[in-house]
């Protein structure tokens, strides 16, 4: 979905408009969703100026920090109330609300799209970051270098001399018992 926004400065002749583009829905009474970021979904609701932030898919320790990362941000721009910072209705939800601009050529709702807009961009190099760490991690189990993995005829030869699945030599006393010595 594709949102106009028309940025006004002091200067009447530089007025700008420009659009933004986000993967957002319009809901039946007018709340604005919008599902760019990674790991939370952000709700806009203009009617009563409130922002809500929900987990995408699963709760964990990350969902809170991003959250609470993206209300700080709306905070120190100066677009959200910081004391109105709360938990929401909805388990795990944090909301926040926005007050309204005192600039009557301002649409305060245009203000807080595009500061999200600007969040979500500034975040997509973390998770290209993450992404790209979650492959390696991935390839490196999976296909490992030749220089990490022993071939299925070594580890057989190095295991020929100890066949059998009880060592008759060990003893188990003491600290012996839990494999310290062996």
């Amino acid at each position: 979905m594709t949102i106009p926004i028309k940025i006004i400065s002091n200067e009447p002749e530089q007025e700008e408009m420009f659009s933004i583009t986000l993967e957002a829905r319009k809901t039946l009474d007018g709340k604005i969703m919008i599902f760019d970021h990674k790991r939370i979904d952000i709700v806009i609701d203009l009617e009563n100026r409130k922002i809500v932030t929900f987990p995408k898919d699963e709760i964990n320790d990350e969902t809170y920090f991003y959250q609470s990362r993206y209300l700080e941000y709306l905070a120190k721009k100066g677009v959200i109330i910081p004391e109105s910072i709360q938990s929401g209705n909805v388990y795990a939800s944090l909301q926040g609300t926005y007050p309204e601009a005192k600039n009557e050529n301002l649409d305060s709702s245009e203000i807080v799209l595009l500061s999200t807009f600007k969040f979500i961009e500034k975040e997509n190099p973390l998770f290209e970051t993450e992404d790209w760490i979650d492959q390696e991690i991935e390839d490196y189990l999976v296909d490992p270098s030749d220089e990490d993995s022993t071939s299925h005829e070594d580890a057989i030869d190095t295991h020929k001399s100890k066949k059998g699945s009880i060592n008759p030599y060990r003893i188990r006393k003491y600290l012996t018992g839990y494999g310290l010595f062996e």
